[in-house]
Order: structure tokens, then C-alpha cells, then sequence
């Protein structure tokens, strides 16, 4: 992988956005009177500062390779600090408007703890500099570094702080969805392990009185043994985002697992961009005929707006457990409706969503 496939677009807009800023002593050094090379050299140098500082946020995390994450973040620092130097030698009290720019450079990437020090470092060398040797109407320059460096430090902070709430709330899910599969699993394998323990009791002590009845058993425990097989396969996809080629597959291989013949589209790029919250309503449909319908047959048919799940099981019930509850809430926040009811001309049940309104799929 080459080095620019690695950079991240994302955060170096993200820190580039502000570099506009840097045009303020760029234009007042163009047009206060001096010397033609301390304009060239000190506008040469407001521009290489940008550069270095876009293209540090967008390899930070992945260039020089060989190195550490410290070491990349100070291989990019040397670089970023240097020019700083030259443009305060150059430029005199307008290099001050590198010093936000610096700030967000220690305080976005590292903690608090090990940010705040430097940041302190350079705000209070600058702004003491500005007061030693800047002239009465050069005093505004505090404003670049005093007053937006802790701005940008407030802001960085509440950036980490959302950012680990945000980890917090996704590792809670996570947590929360492995345990309600290690519970599915448990009270699947726990009912048909117990199912099968009895049944091979039952044939060993027949087989030699019984055959018939030995080998009935045995064709139970097969047929019991391959629909936990399924349903646990069902369930463990629950662990996985979806998507509706990888849920068709997986319907296929557990309804195969069960003995459910099956008829499943073949190209799954009907669904367009109702594609992710498809994949949901196949899962969820899918997994309820494995786990419960009874069925010998199960058809899955999507369109662009549309997704229809049959099967010709025993029915439905009108009782919608967790799953279809929750599948119902995520098909109505993404603007369409379900609907489950008999299969037309069978005693089946059929699942159907449709999407009405005006916003199309989910990325939840």
C-alpha cells in the first residue's frame, strides 16, 4: 500500500479548513513596506507551514511507517517547528499567527495530559515575546496567540470528550449485543442438547427391541441437531453489520442448514440504496422461519422499495417478539413500513416492507 492510498482525506481537511487564516500576515506582509526578499521568502514560508501542517494531520497515523505513533508525531513536529522559526526571523510578530496552528497540533492527537504543557509552552513564550518587544499597535497579535489558542484548546477538548463518549456508547451496544447472543445460544443449545440427550437414551434403549422406532429417533435427533445448527448460525450473524449480498448468502447456507428449501434473489442490487436497511429485514425474517415457522419453503424477493420474506410454515401468531419489534422501530425511522401477516393461499406468514416515505435506507 503506498503512502498516499494511506492518507487520511477526512482529517487533514479537517485541520486545513482553518488555514485560511494564515492570509491575514500573508496580505500585511505583501503590503507594508520592506524589502522584496522578506516579502518573497516570508509568504514562501506562511505557505510551506501550511503545507507541512495539511499533509502531517493526513499521514500522522500512518507515515513513516517504520516508526511509532510518538515518533511519527514528532517526525512531523521537527519539520512544523523549524519553519515557525524561520517565519518569526523572517516575518517578525506575524509569524505570531502560527502559534493557534501549533496549538492544535499538540491538542487534537494527544490527551490532555500530555498536551496541555507544550501548549502552555508556546502560548506564554509567544505572548510574552509580543509584549517585550511589540510596538503599541502591534499589541492586537495577542489575539493570535493568547485569545485563539485557547479557544482552539476548548475545542479540542470537547472534541476528545465527544469522540470518547461516542466509543463509550458503541462499546455499551457491542457489549449489550454479545450478551443478549450468548443468551440466545445458551437457551438454544441449552433446550437442544437436552432434546437430543433424551432421544438417544430413548433409541439406544430401543434399538435392540425396536429398530423402527430406534431409527425414528435418530432421524429426530438429525433433524433437531441441524436446525440448532441453523439457529445458532442466525443468531451469531447478529454480531456482524449486514449487508444484503452477505445476508443473502447467509440465509441461504441457514435455511440449507435447517431444511428449508429456498428461492433468494440473485441480484441484490435492486435494493439500491435501501440496500443496508434490507439486509436488516432479511436477517431478522430469515432467522424467525429458521427458529420458528415449522416451514419447507422460503422465498425472499426484493425491489427497489419493496422486500417481501414467505415462507409456508404454521403461521403467525400476532405475537412479535424482541427482533420483529425492533425491526419494525428501525424500518419506520428509515420511512418505511412492516407488515406481517398470512401468506395469500397458505397457512405461511409473509413479512413485508415497503418504503414510502421519502428517506431511503439506514446506517444505524
Amino acid at each position: 500500500m503506498s503512502r498516499f492510498s494511506r492518507f487520511n482525506v477526512t482529517a487533514s481537511l479537517l485541520a486545513s479548513v482553518w488555514l485560511v487564516i494564515l492570509l491575514i500576515p500573508v496580505v500585511v506582509l505583501l503590503v507594508v513596506d520592506g524589502p522584496l526578499w522578506r516579502k518573497i521568502a516570508g509568504t514562501a514560508l506562511f505557505v510551506a507551514f501550511a503545507a507541512v501542517y495539511s499533509v502531517a494531520f493526513g499521514l500522522m497515523d500512518s507515515t513513516p511507517s517504520r516508526f511509532t505513533p510518538r515518533g511519527r508525531f514528532l517526525f512531523w513536529l521537527v519539520p512544523l517547528a523549524v519553519i515557525a522559526v524561520a517565519t518569526g526571523a523572517v516575518a517578525g510578530l506575524s509569524a505570531g499567527y502560527l502559534v493557534p496552528f501549533l496549538v492544535a497540533y499538540f491538542a487534537f492527537p494527544l490527551p490532555p495530559s500530555r498536551s496541555i504543557a507544550p501548549a502552555l509552552v508556546i502560548v506564554i513564550s509567544s505572548s510574552w515575546t509580543v509584549l517585550t518587544v511589540a510596538e503599541d499597535g502591534e499589541l492586537g497579535i495577542l489575539g493570535a496567540t493568547l485569545a485563539s489558542p485557547v479557544f482552539v484548546y476548548l475545542v479540542a477538548l470537547a472534541s476528545q470528550r465527544a469522540d470518547r463518549e461516542q466509543q463509550l456508547s458503541h462499546d455499551l451496544a457491542q457489549a449489550r449485543e454479545r450478551e443478549g447472543v450468548a443468551v440466545d445460544v445458551h437457551d438454544l443449545l441449552g433446550h437442544s442438547l437436552t432434546v437430543v440427550t433424551l432421544k438417544a437414551e430413548l433409541a439406544s434403549r430401543l434399538v435392540d427391541t425396536d429398530p423402527a422406532a430406534a431409527k425414528d429417533e435418530l432421524a429426530q435427533i438429525a433433524r433437531i441437531s441441524r436446525t440448532s445448527l441453523a439457529e445458532v448460525r442466525a443468531t451469531v450473524t447478529r454480531l456482524r453489520q449486514p449487508d444484503l449480498i452477505g445476508e443473502i448468502e447467509g440465509a441461504r447456507r441457514a435455511l440449507a442448514t435447517a431444511g428449508i428449501a429456498a428461492s433468494l434473489p440473485k441480484d441484490a442490487g435492486l435494493a439500491g440504496p435501501n440496500a443496508r436497511l434490507f439486509s436488516w429485514v432479511v436477517r431478522e425474517a430469515v432467522t424467525n422461519v429458521v427458529r420458528h415457522s415449522g416451514a419447507t419453503r422460503c422465498t425472499v424477493e426484493i425491489g427497489p422499495d419493496r422486500v417481501r420474506i414467505t415462507d409456508d410454515g404454521r403461521g403467525f401468531d400476532g405475537a412479535e417478539g424482541n427482533g420483529l419489534s425492533g425491526l419494525r422501530q428501525r424500518v419506520e425511522d428509515a420511512g418505511g413500513t412492516l407488515s406481517v401477516t398470512a401468506a395469500s393461499g397458505t397457512t405461511g406468514t409473509e413479512v413485508l416492507v415497503t418504503m414510502t416515505g421519502t428517506q431511503t435506507g439506514e446506517d444505524s
